[in-house]
């Protein structure tokens, strides 16, 4: 168990630009626990991580697309109810073994039970981090 303090947010918005912070290279962007290198922390439950696509879960269960290296980057999902470990991917191909080119390049992928029959396979859209954020505009003033 790592000692840092949960991190909470909005799962889907935030999930996907930590999981492209962590996966570009840069530093290292999540808790390093035993070689596993967690992008995200939270007490949401694992179900809220993106939408479920079941061809993917079908393919995944028959190993045609899953995880290059299990739980290599991981959301750490640990609250009261959907508490789970959930392996990353992205579309791009970091960490993807897809041999029938299955995956979207705008996307990042969450397996939950991969390598069973019963993988179920969550995609996310891919956050762009290249554009700079939007300063939220000031209210008009009504008179």
């Amino acid at each position: 168990m790592s000692s840092q303090a949960p991190r909470r947010g909005l799962i889907r918005a935030g999930v996907a630009g930590v999981l492209a912070l962590a996966m570009a290279g840069s530093a290292v962007a999540g808790v390093v626990d035993h070689g596993v290198y967690k992008v995200e922390r939270t007490v949401l439950p694992y179900w809220q991580v993106g939408s479920v696509d079941k061809a993917l879960s079908r393919a995944c269960s028959m190993g045609t697309f899953n995880q290059r290296v299990p739980y290599r980057f991981a959301g750490h999902f640990y609250g009261p109810s959907g508490n789970a470990m959930l392996g990353a991917a992205k579309g791009a191909g970091l960490n993807l073994f897809d041999p029938f080119k299955r995956a979207n390049v705008q996307r990042d992928y969450w397996f939950y039970r991969d390598r069973t029959s019963a993988c179920i396979v969550m995609w996310a859209p891919v956050k762009d981090t290249s554009a700079p954020p939007v300063a939220p505009q000031p209210a008009a003033a009504t008179r």
